[in-house]
């Protein structure tokens, strides 16, 4: 950007010389020389306010938006391996951006982005990793339920009523834990979907739905109809996270299966 201002300046001064030369040596007025010599700067301005600043901004943002992607754990990973994917969320969080959300808060809200490609990966990811990530996740339902009973619906079930951004709703620890466990996962999952042994998925289910029957009793069938407007949001989420505790309080070999086998139900 400097050499060009420096060429620009050599430029419209050697014009500037050409306009004196040729009033002295001309019948060139003086009016007339500088209309030539503002014609080209007004011109010269029109297209750098107009068509090249606003391409370097954008270039700019775009190079500040990938860098960020590209160093945030969890999101880089994904350009190796979600290449179409990656340049979406490099798109929105460049649109977030350009519309004055703050980065952080942009990439929080990118997460609902990844639902697809985050259940996908738990059919193939190792067992380890695969507990690791609901684990922090149950724990992330637990804070949003102290919080608001209501954030810890919109977390589980961000079909019914919306997602939550994560960013700006849990501390930084867990924020930190939640970028560390996708990635482990994603990073886990690269190879063929893991094998499913549904007949100790559905014992282990139904031996879980029983111990949680003492709690609950029938209350425990509204885990199958979260979007139906009688429910009641703030047992939901207690509920599940009861669900999900029992599962981890498994064998990882166990807790994995079974996990795969309710995601490969829930289509």
């Amino acid at each position: 950007m400097t050499s060009l201002f420096i060429i620009t300046l050599v430029a419209f001064a050697l014009l500037a010389l050409i306009i004196i030369v040729l009033i002295k040596t001309t019948r060139l007025r003086a009016w007339q020389g500088v209309l030539i010599f503002v014609f080209p700067l007004l011109l010269a301005n029109l297209i750098w306010f107009s068509w090249v600043q606003p391409k370097q901004q954008q270039a700019q943002q775009r190079e500040k938006a990938v860098l960020l992607l590209s160093q945030t754990p969890g999101y880089r990973v994904l350009q190796q391996q979600e290449p179409a994917l990656w340049q979406l969320l490099v798109q929105e969080l460049l649109h977030k951006t350009r519309a004055g959300e703050s980065p952080q808060q942009a990439i929080g809200e990118l997460r609902g982005w990844l639902a697809d490609v985050i259940n996908q990966r738990l059919m193939r990811a190792s067992d380890k990793a695969v507990v690791n990530y609901i684990g922090v996740s149950v724990q992330e339902m637990q804070a949003l339920n102290q919080r608001d009973p209501q954030l810890c619906f919109r977390y589980l079930y961000p079909q019914v009523s919306g997602g939550v951004n994560v960013e700006k709703t849990l501390s930084a620890e867990l924020n930190k834990l939640d970028a560390q466990a996708m990635e482990q996962l994603l990073l886990a999952s690269t190879g063929a979907e893991q094998p499913m042994d549904k007949v100790t998925a559905q014992r282990d289910l139904q031996n879980i739905v029983a111990h949680l029957y003492k709690k609950w009793g029938d209350k425990l069938q509204q885990l199958n109809m979260p979007a139906d407007t009688a429910v009641d949001r703030s047992s939901m989420c207690v509920m599940s996270i009861d669900l999900y505790s029992a599962i981890l309080a498994l064998p990882d070999k166990q807790a994995a299966n079974l996990l795969r086998r309710m995601i490969a139900l829930s289509g």
